[in-house]
């Protein structure tokens, strides 16, 4: 991992306020990662790295942000990955206008603090700690057009009674029903199998578009945890940058109010993006 673009992107995300931190404290943050001019490598919103190469941090603990961090910018102003950025902060001689200030320790803790997303369940964790919600994964998208794959890993019932986002490229489930001959007491439902040619047929569509392991890929499910486990299955298959959709399609469940325990808090549908009940025949999943 290269730890100049790493810290980059640190400075550079766009403003949330994560759970566990004051709204005060986010927007300090905020000012931070302006303050030392990473916007120059990621932009306003942090989320469209320039370069292949910088890894994104939204997902990641404040922890691992600020050790890493912490390893460019601590003490050792010897560090060579710090030489790295000579040209933006002036290492090691007078400063000049257009330098930008070296954060302070507490300052790439104030930061890590506003990125860390202890709110993030670790059923939606994945190996590859690529996380985006629906909005942020429709402008990536939007940006990448045919040079990202987005593959819905729902079920094919949940796809035809529910919709589909009206850009996904493929329905490849990661679970199937079977035969609808068992069923899961604890859940109240048909039991659900993983599917054993998920990830078969997952590379069958990368091939197909000429595409390799290290292209984009978005998956997205009901609410982001089959997708977390579809990408878990797809890093051991070798595909190292694959989104997870944190909040599915269908979104979370509301925790009080007048709809109580019902799917409208996030994702895709309450986000009001493009979705459709009518489905593309190429895009659907024909296995039995």
């Amino acid at each position: 991992m290269n730890f100049l673009r790493l810290v980059c992107l640190l400075l550079c995300m766009p403003f949330v306020a994560f759970a566990g931190v004051s709204i005060e404290e986010a927007l300090k943050g905020e000012k931070l990662f302006k303050k030392h001019g990473c916007t120059n490598c990621h932009g306003e919103n942090g989320v469209h790295p320039t370069s292949k190469y910088v890894p994104v941090l939204k997902g990641k603990s404040a922890d691992y942000i600020f050790r890493n961090a912490y390893a460019i910018f601590g003490d050792d102003r010897a560090n060579r990955k710090i030489h790295a950025m000579h040209d933006q902060f002036c290492i090691g001689e007078e400063p000049e206008e257009g330098c930008y200030p070296i954060p302070s320790s507490q300052e790439l803790r104030t930061i890590a603090a506003w990125l860390g997303s202890s709110s993030l369940p670790d059923k939606k964790r994945t190996p590859q700690e690529l996380y985006v919600t629906s909005d942020e994964a429709y402008k990536m998208l939007q940006g990448l057009d045919d040079k990202a794959l987005f593959v819905d890993v729902r079920s094919r019932a949940e796809v035809m009674f529910l919709g589909m986002p009206t850009d996904a490229d493929a329905n490849i489930p990661y679970m199937t029903p079977g035969y609808y001959d068992e069923w899961d007491e604890k859940q109240g439902m048909f039991k659900m199998q993983a599917n054993s040619i998920f990830v078969e047929r997952f590379s069958e569509l990368v091939e197909s578009r000429n595409m390799g392991k290290d292209s984009p890929v978005f998956l997205i499910c009901r609410s982001g945890s089959r997708s977390a486990k579809a990408a878990k299955i797809l890093n051991l298959a070798g595909y190292t940058n694959v989104y997870n959709i944190t909040d599915g399609f269908e979104g979370g469940k509301a925790k009080d109010g007048p709809r109580k325990g019902e799917r409208v808090v996030n994702g895709w549908k309450n986000s009001g993006l493009p979705w459709s009940y009518k489905l593309s025949k190429e895009a659907m999943y024909w296995d039995i």
